[in-house]
């Protein structure tokens, strides 16, 4: 499953933990949990430990990590009185469950199941998937969705730093280099 797309089921994860908890804050955690497994397995497997694993599913995609932070929600929950990491670890219990990680049993319990299988991956998958992730039209319209729906919820925060960085030179200056970024994305979008 795609970023935005493990993001959009984080935002409504989120939606929903936050009108039991009455704290708007467990809403982005939820989503920062239902992107978190991708956004650090990806990189580490295809590109940091790409000559050894060289698989993009191993610490987050796997029950050990989801379990250490639902035991730390548990603490902070029974010291505090805060689901902040029962939020996170619902996302990332999202993400495992879209991606189907119970068919991987290897990869989901792993390391108590012996060693991740070698999926022999091409060398500059990583950089592929992300720029073919990017000319989706679904995760445009998840990234709308989520941008707005981010805007709706958060309106009165959003306004005074609006009207802060309307207030400063920042904001051109801010307007200037998301053009510029953006026309530098748009280069290496496939023909």
């Amino acid at each position: 499953m795609y970023l935005l797309a493990h993001a959009m089921i984080g935002l409504l994860i989120g939606v929903v933990l936050a009108a039991i908890a009455g704290d708007r804050r467990v809403l982005a955690l939820a989503v920062f949990g239902a992107v978190l497994p991708d956004l650090i397995d990806k990189p580490l497997g295809h590109i940091v430990l790409a000559g050894t694993v060289g698989y993009g599913r191993i610490y987050f995609h796997g029950l050990t990590i989801l379990f250490l932070i639902l035991a730390a929600g548990l603490l902070l929950y029974y010291y505090r009185r805060r689901i902040e990491f029962f939020a996170l670890a619902a996302g990332i219990a999202s993400h495992q469950f879209f991606d189907g990680m119970w068919r991987h049993p290897v990869e989901w319990v792993w390391p108590f199941l012996g060693p991740l299988p070698n999926h022999g991956y091409p060398e500059d998958y990583f950089w592929e998937s992300v720029l073919r992730e990017l000319a989706q039209p679904s995760e445009w319209l998840f990234f709308f969705l989520i941008a707005g729906l981010f805007a709706y919820i958060y309106r009165r925060e959003l306004a005074a730093v609006l009207k802060r960085l309307a207030k400063t030179s920042i904001s051109p200056a801010l307007g200037l280099a998301v053009l510029a970024a953006l026309a530098m994305g748009w280069r290496f979008l496939p023909p």
